[in-house]
């Protein structure tokens, strides 16, 4: 999968309001342009520090560190198509966000 910057960054942001109602703060950012160009989220809460960076080749490394423990958990993704992205995004969500219950 070739991904697009672009579309990660509106997936990204499409998760904004849901992370914010949650208490996370975020930051997207664009790495340079070589070869294998880069774009990354950090997210912060009380809680947690997650970072998600995914490459142009659909490679993606998730990294989230809790911060009482200073435990990492680090987990890697190999993307080939926009539903594993979405994927990919809700893992970070997951981790940063409390489990919503039934009514």
């Amino acid at each position: 999968m070739e991904l697009d910057l672009d579309d990660f960054a509106a997936a990204v942001t499409a998760r904004a309001t849901r992370w914010q109602e949650a208490g996370v703060q975020w930051q997207l950012h664009y790495g340079p342009t070589p070869n294998k160009s880069s774009a990354w989220v950090d997210c912060t809460t009380a809680h947690h520090l997650a970072q998600l960076i995914v490459w142009t080749s659909g490679e993606a490394e998730l990294s989230v560190g809790n911060i009482s423990t200073g435990a990492i958990a680090i987990t890697n993704y190999e993307m080939s198509n926009a539903a594993e992205l979405a994927a990919c995004l809700d893992d970070l969500t997951r981790n940063l966000t409390p489990p919503t219950t039934g009514a």
